[in-house]
């Protein structure tokens, strides 16, 4: 099976490419120009907002598969750089998804929990969205082209993934605060917004399995715990033997310049269990997988 992987330099592109099943010819595609990936060897720089260069590869590529992560994914780069995230993400994904159509490849797009706007959690994968803040915007108009030109593909949407990304990729909220903590710098974590966190190798195995089992229609990905950020810095301080007291706990209000985030987005994920069987491990468990096997090293 040959899939293509958009966003391969991102955390689930990472936890893709060290989860791929042995019968997966996996390759990928991303926008950074300088960055040490592990899988440099099928992997290239492509722009999918240009239509031509995405003809291109499917022109000389025939993928069974593409998941589609790819896009720019930061609530706050956004809502400042609206007119660039536009084309990143609607763009992009228009791009994809015709040429997923005109090719017969089966299109799994990677959405997010932001288009919910927070206030009835825990969400199913029938609840309405609601997004609040442009990133959200932009996602649910990504999902809602994808529904009304390919209804087989996969909508998935993960919630706040956090594992070892690379060395030159967008830090997590897991890796940002170990960097600060490290450093002996003091930080504010919002004890009011509310998120069942995913580790991103949980959820790239989900997604393979949804692959393996064409999938159509949505589907949620979510860790077992519900936690705010402040309680989650003070997990990865424990886990990790850093100084619980350089963080503070602060209202949301506190970041008044950043884009709104919903409060509670929590997701329901019986789909994943029940379809997927897959289950995923507690923060603490992930916390630790990510002492051993990476931060260590």
């Amino acid at each position: 099976m040959k899939v293509l992987i958009t966003g391969d330099s991102g955390l689930l592109g990472k936890g893709l490419i060290e989860t791929k099943p042995s019968n997966v010819e996996a390759q990928g595609v991303h926008l950074r120009k300088s960055i040490n990936l592990q899988n440099k060897n099928i992997s290239q720089s492509l722009d999918i907002r240009s239509k031509k260069c995405v003809e291109r590869l499917f022109k000389k590529e025939k993928y069974d598969v593409v998941v589609h992560a790819a896009g720019i994914a930061s609530v706050d780069h956004v809502k400042n750089n609206y007119a660039e995230s536009l084309e990143s993400n609607i763009v992009g994904t228009l791009n994809i998804s015709s040429a997923c159509r005109k090719s017969g490849a089966y299109l799994i797009y990677i959405s997010s929990n932001a288009v919910f706007d927070g206030k009835s959690p825990p969400y199913s994968e029938d609840c309405k969205p609601n997004p609040i803040n442009e990133y959200g915007e932009i996602k649910f108009e990504c999902e809602r082209l994808i529904e009304k030109t390919m209804p087989f593909a996969s909508i998935v949407r993960p919630i706040l993934m956090y594992g070892w990304n690379y060395t030159q990729g967008r830090p997590n909220p897991v890796t940002w605060v170990l960097q600060k903590l490290k450093q002996g710098q003091k930080i504010n974590l919002v004890d009011d917004v509310w998120e069942n966190p995913i580790y991103n190798l949980d959820c790239a195995r989900a997604v393979w399995k949804i692959v393996e089992q064409k999938i159509s229609g949505k589907i949620h990905l979510a860790g077992p715990e519900v936690v705010n950020r402040y309680q989650l810095g003070m997990l990865i301080a424990k886990v990790f033997g850093l100084d619980q007291n350089l963080i503070s706990p602060v209202p949301s209000s506190t970041f008044s310049e950043l884009a709104p985030r919903p409060p509670n987005t929590s997701f329901l994920t019986k789909k994943m269990l029940d379809l997927l069987r897959i289950k995923p491990c507690n923060l603490e468990e992930g916390l630790n997988h990510i002492k051993i096997n990476y931060s260590l090293k």
